[in-house]
């Protein structure tokens, strides 16, 4: 019954179905071309179908045109068909081309000028088809060798997907092989060849298989750019690209969260205000250029003094504000203090340094965001008229010696 199902399928039909497919499989995968989503590797997947397509039709016009023309057109066109299967992945992952894939190429020249040589010679049809399935195995082998390297995020399901396509033509050939090798003396041509239509369906779905890998590729990295254009519209909304520092509005939002779980947990926490001083006199003298530069300073300089933890945003103007998490009264002066001094390292076109004027203000007294930033400016308007370049605090715990103290609202 197999036998007779085998001869049931005609070759010309398996011929004209895998034409089709192939078309139909390059066009889905072209139609990314035309609606302006490309991808480089993208226009070998597309010539990986046109390959097989264009050589079953080769072979369904036979008695049409020469049967040379057919053969070398064909054959040619499957010998380098698995070259451009791994170009395909190599080009598309951005993986290295040469040498290796130099070599994928040589091996599919070689082996079609032994084809051309076998066939111009006195090799018949039998021995041509168990020299064109063990080239060809050779093909797959070396193809094999590259997917199963194949690393990296959502690639595991890629690879498998593709071993399983490689292994299913593998099957198919060997198969054949097996078959002619066993009837010599009969399969004298293509009519007697009755594994020929099923290694042409094989050679069709293993394609599906590949342009399935071939769009999820596709839309996983379409869904990468995605999410990057979505973080980037994040950051862009919720932190100051000038300075790096949190925007006001997302401060906002984020401050008063952190201040009420403060309050719930009893965890200390400091709210610092920070002023550059003399900032319109930096804008009006050097320019709004080194008052840009002066502000990116600043914003760096409070980054790399705080924790991921806390939250430092840009209120506006010269104005930053920084809720510490965690920490004592004590600590929180520290801090300041630090960041008063390397702020201080930041000169100016003339020679002279900048200067930063910061109020202080722990949790306890502060219970809300509004009490916390009431307190930490009235801190900040002390240290500006104490003269500015000094760190005012608001919570007595947390006075250094020597520094002015708000008394305890």
């Amino acid at each position: 019954m197999n036998a007779d199902l085998m001869i049931s399928l005609d070759i010309r039909t398996s011929y004209f179905f895998a034409f089709v497919a192939h078309g139909l499989l390059a066009g889905v995968l072209a139609s990314f071309w035309r609606t302006g989503r490309t991808e480089r590797g993208l226009g070998w997947w597309i010539l990986d179908g046109l390959q097989l397509s264009v050589a079953s039709l080769l072979l369904i016009a036979w008695g049409t045109l020469p049967p040379w023309l057919i053969l070398v057109g064909s054959n040619l066109l499957i010998f380098s068909n698995v070259a451009t299967i791994e170009t395909a992945l190599r080009v598309y992952l951005r993986d290295t081309v040469w040498p290796g894939l130099a070599i994928r190429w040589i091996v599919a020249a070689l082996i079609f000028a032994a084809w051309c040589l076998a066939w111009q010679g006195d090799w018949t049809y039998a021995q041509r088809i168990v020299g064109f399935s063990a080239a060809f195995l050779v093909q797959m082998a070396l193809l094999l060798a590259y997917v199963v390297t194949l690393r990296g995020p959502g690639l595991r399901f890629v690879q498998r997907l593709l071993l399983f396509a490689i292994l299913l033509v593998v099957a198919a050939l060997f198969a054949r092989m097996v078959h002619v090798l066993r009837h010599m003396d009969a399969v004298v041509s293509w009519q007697q060849d009755t594994m020929l239509p099923w290694l042409t369906f094989t050679a069709v779905f293993s394609a599906f298989l590949r342009a399935c890998c071939a769009l999820y590729l596709v839309q996983s990295r379409t869904e990468q750019r995605l999410r990057a254009a979505n973080q980037d519209i994040e950051r862009r909304a919720n932190f100051d690209l000038q300075t790096g520092v949190m925007s006001r509005s997302y401060f906002e939002i984020q401050a008063p969260e952190v201040i009420a779980t403060s309050c719930r947990d009893g965890t200390p926490l400091a709210f610092l205000l920070i002023d550059i001083d003399h900032f319109k006199s930096i804008n009006d003298t050097f320019g709004h250029l080194q008052g840009d530069g002066v502000l990116a300073s600043v914003g760096q300089v409070l980054r790399h003094n705080t924790r991921g933890s806390d939250l430092v945003g840009r209120l506006g103007g010269d104005e930053f504000a920084i809720v510490l998490r965690d920490v004592t009264g004590s600590e929180a002066m520290a801090l300041a203090e630090r960041i008063r001094e390397q702020a201080g390292a930041i000169l100016m076109p003339d020679g002279s340094t900048l200067s930063l004027s910061i109020g202080v203000c722990g949790l306890p007294p502060a219970q809300e965001f509004e009490s916390a930033y009431r307190c930490a400016d009235a801190a900040l308007y002390v240290a500006k008229q104490e003269g500015r370049g000094r760190v005012v605090s608001h919570d007595p715990s947390g006075v250094s010696p020597g520094r002015p103290v708000l008394p305890a609202q």
